[in-house]
């Protein structure tokens, strides 16, 4: 069954409900609603003593979540995966309304999978190391819903969806290693920030608050020193005028460009190069 409505002005959804047969609410897992939503203006949802567990996206914009006794942020690129059971309310920012894909599902080793990941995370929100994988499992659910595929692979589906969520969570130090990777390879484009956020589907807030979790250094900090340590190699290695070199090394600005080096090696960057050039005493 497939709905798609405003609510009085307050959302858009595009939803699916699922009835599961006999055997598949006996034996397998199984999905209860899947859909979208997008919130139109900002507002609370309420909900408490669902026989159902929540696994829902933000595929954009940001809000939060209050459950377990605590209010928790969630921006564009994050995920929450709750207990239904108890009471929950998600609200949507005023600023920046948000945009959810999610799924609500019970079945057998339902409560089991949910214990496993709490088990590995202090609050139900994280980050995956691959959004897009998870958000493509929802979609791959709202189609086998929408065409009636059988009740066994709606549960296959959703089986890897819970593994993957979980394996994910388990996994963060990799999504580190690919943004510093990220970072190594285009810290010359002037729009980094920019490309960063859509790459790995964060904020540029939640980036630098895993940089810093991670590696103990601001994410600002760190391409700054990315891109002073490229200053440095041209000046040495190459015979580029300082403007050229100051595009090619991404710091863009003369006036932070001799700053780093006055900071950082306490010379000019023509005492620098003459220095250190091998070209020049060549």
């Amino acid at each position: 069954m497939k709905e798609m409505f405003a609510t009085e002005g307050v959302t858009r959804s595009d939803r699916l409900l699922h009835t599961p047969e006999p055997f598949a609410k006996n034996n397998l897992l199984y999905v209860q609603e899947t859909g979208k939503l997008k919130s139109l203006v900002p507002h609370v949802c309420r909900r408490e003593n669902l026989d159902s567990y929540l696994i829902f996206l933000v595929l954009k914009g940001k809000g939060s979540i209050a459950c377990e006794g605590a209010s928790i942020p969630i921006r564009k690129g994050e995920c929450i995966w709750i207990d239904c059971h108890h009471t929950f309310e998600h609200i949507s920012s005023k600023e920046d309304p948000w945009e959810l894909a999610w799924v609500h599902y019970n079945g057998t080793g339902a409560e089991a999978f949910y214990r496993l990941f709490r088990g590995k995370n202090q609050t139900p929100v994280f980050t995956p190391a691959d959004f897009v994988k998870i958000h493509a499992l929802i979609e791959r659910l709202s189609f086998y819903i929408k065409e009636n595929i059988s009740e066994l692979q709606i549960h296959s589906v959703l089986t890897q969806l819970l593994v993957e969520c979980i394996t994910q969570t388990m996994n963060r130090k990799d999504i580190m290693k690919e943004i510093r990777a990220y970072i190594n390879t285009n810290f010359a484009e002037s729009n980094l920030y920019e490309l960063l956020t859509d790459h790995f589907h964060l904020s540029k807030e939640k980036l630098q608050e895993l940089f810093v979790t991670n590696y103990g250094v601001e994410l600002r900090d760190y391409i700054i020193k990315r891109r002073f340590n490229a200053a440095k190699e041209l000046l040495r290695f190459t015979i580029d005028p300082m403007d050229l070199v100051i595009k090619k090394s991404g710091i863009g600005n003369e006036d932070l460009f001799y700053q780093l080096f006055k900071e950082n090696e306490a010379m000019s960057p023509e005492d620098y190069r003459r220095n250190w050039a091998q070209w020049i005493k060549d």
